[in-house]
C-alpha cells in the first residue's frame, strides 16, 4: 500500500526539523555552555517554537545528550581521519596520539561542554554508561592504531596513553597555556608506544653495565 502524500511529507520533514533542533542546540551549547542552554534558548538557536523542542525531545537531558554524543562522534571521527593520513603504521598510531591531545586541548568549548555533560550524568545516575561510551570509543581507534603499529597488548597500553591524556588534559585549562609542556607529554607518549613496538618485535636494549660490575672489570684488568 502506498503511504498518502502526508505521511511521506512527515517521513522527510521529522528527521530534518529534528537535526534543525540538535543543530542549534550543539551551536548554543558550545557558545553559552550546557546549563545555559535551555530547550527555550535552543528553540530561538533554531527559530522554531518552544512546542517544537517539547515534541521531538523529551526534556533537556535527552537534547543534551545528543548532543554530547555529536561532541564524541565528531571527535572520533577526527581520530580516524588521523590514523588514515599516514600510511606508516608507527607514524599513524603517532597522528592518533596526537590528534587525541590536541583535541582535547585545543577546543575548549567542546571540552568544557563534554565535562559539563559529564557532571550532568553524575547527577543523574546515568555516569556509568556515559563514561563507558566514552572510554570505548576513544580506546577502540588508540587501540587499532597500535596493533597496526605492532604492539603486542595494544588495548592495555590505549588505556594507560588514553588516561595520561585525559588527566593532562582535565586541568590544561586551569593555567597558564604552555606549548612546551603539552609537547612533552605527547613525547613521553611517543615513546610509550615505541618501547612497546620494539618489544613487540623483540629488541631489547643492552642493559648498561653497574658500577660494581665495573670495579669488578677493573679488578680483572689490573
Amino acid at each position: 500500500m502506498t503511504a498518502s502524500p502526508k505521511v511521506r511529507y512527515k517521513s522527510i520533514v521529522r528527521p530534518l526539523r529534528r537535526q534543525q533542533i540538535e543543530n542549534a542546540a550543539l551551536k548554543a551549547v558550545l557558545k553559552r555552555g550546557f546549563p545555559a542552554s535551555t530547550l527555550r534558548v535552543v528553540a530561538r538557536e533554531a527559530k522554531v517554537p518552544l512546542s517544537f523542542v517539547h515534541y521531538y525531545f523529551r526534556d533537556k537531558d535527552e537534547l543534551m545528550r545528543c548532543v554530547a554524543e555529536r561532541i564524541l562522534a565528531r571527535a572520533i571521527e577526527r581520530l580516524d581521519e588521523a590514523r588514515g593520513s599516514e600510511r606508516d603504521p608507527l607514524r599513524a598510531a603517532h597522528a592518533v596520539l596526537e590528534e587525541c591531545l590536541i583535541g582535547t586541548t585545543e577546543n575548549r568549548s567542546s571540552l568544557i561542554a563534554f565535562l559539563e555533560h559529564w557532571a550532568s550524568c553524575v547527577r543523574t545516575g546515568t555516569v556509568d554508561r556515559f563514561y563507558t561510551k566514552v572510554h570505548d570509543s576513544f580506546r577502540r581507534v588508540i587501540a587499532n592504531a597500535l596493533r597496526d603499529a605492532g604492539v603486542q597488548e595494544p588495548d592495555k597500553l590505549a588505556l594507560a596513553v588514553f588516561a595520561m591524556i585525559v588527566g593532562y588534559a582535565t586541568f590544561y585549562w586551569s593555567k597558564p597555556l604552555d606549548a612546551v609542556e603539552r609537547t612533552s607529554v605527547l613525547e613521553a607518549a611517543y615513546a610509550m608506544v615505541e618501547r612497546a613496538v620494539r618489544k613487540g618485535k623483540g629488541i631489547v636494549r643492552a642493559v648498561p653495565k653497574t658500577k660494581s660490575a665495573d670495579r669488578q672489570t677493573e679488578d680483572n684488568n689490573q
